[in-house]
């Protein structure tokens, strides 16, 4: 541009130097970057396909270079655990993808809820033990029938003596079965496995992978001194992701208060 400069001055005088600049500049932007850019848009599938082979033989002819260059500015990269894409920048392109129209607001909505996982803990989105559906392991089934049969749960908490003192977890398929059977004298406790227990500050996303891991739906809850404080279900995880699942449990138990 200095060349094309003095060049302009010498022919034409001084006074068309400015307008020479703003044809140049106008020109550069029009011819390496409007132009490109708007061809490769429109026909990105050739424009790729025919450059591929040629970008390919680029890389391998400056391989050598880009080692050599790359082990010379080692010792002055930084050395920073920093990522280089973070969670609010992968926020943020949503947005901007949802502004844009090419990203939907349910998908949106349901990746800003899986970067919400982990910070979730299991506290904040199980069941308190008081308020959970439970069954004393001693009683028979005879006296465990109707809460049995009335239960809106497929997995129901099995306690001793204390409702905070949960023993184990038992399917009502299972105890369903054997009352269909008129096997009224065998207990609860018969029928239930152990249960597997998880700390209150467990994040959601390392509990769903245990779920995964462990093939079960159901996880007791203890805070720091071991004392059980709720229950958590897979599904309640999966509604931090979803939203409100309904299934025909909550069918039934919408007819049943209607």
């Amino acid at each position: 541009s200095i060349f094309v400069g003095q060049r302009v001055i010498a022919l034409f005088g001084s006074r068309w130097l400015g307008i020479a600049s703003a044809l140049i500049t106008f020109s550069i932007i029009v011819i390496s970057e409007v132009i490109p850019k708007t061809f490769g848009e429109h026909y990105k599938t050739r424009v790729s396909l025919a450059s591929a082979k040629p970008l390919y033989v680029l890389i391998w002819v400056f391989r050598p270079l880009v080692g050599i260059l790359s082990l010379v500015m080692n010792p002055f990269r930084s050395k920073s655990n920093l990522p280089k894409v973070t969670e609010e920048e992968i926020k943020i392109m949503l947005k901007l993808g949802r502004s844009a129209g090419t990203v939907e607001t349910d998908e949106e909505t349901l990746c800003n809820r899986v970067f919400k996982l982990n910070d979730l803990k299991a506290s904040q989105i199980m069941k308190p033990i008081e308020n959970i559906y439970a069954l004393e392991k001693e009683k028979t089934l005879a006296e465990a029938k109707e809460a049995i049969v009335d239960s809106p749960y497929s997995r129901i908490a099995v306690y001793e003596k204390d409702i905070f003192n949960i023993t184990g977890i038992c399917q009502q398929r299972s105890l369903l079965r054997e009352i269909a059977k008129d096997n009224y004298t065998a207990s609860v406790k018969e029928f239930t496995s152990m249960p597997i227990f998880v700390d209150e500050n467990e994040k959601a996303d390392t509990l769903l992978e245990k779920f995964q891991a462990y093939h079960q739906h159901l996880f007791i809850v203890q805070n720091n001194k071991k004392k059980n404080i709720g229950i958590l279900t897979m599904e309640d995880v999966l509604e931090e992701l979803f939203g409100e699942i309904y299934d025909e449990k909550d069918a039934l138990n919408k007819k049943r208060e209607g």
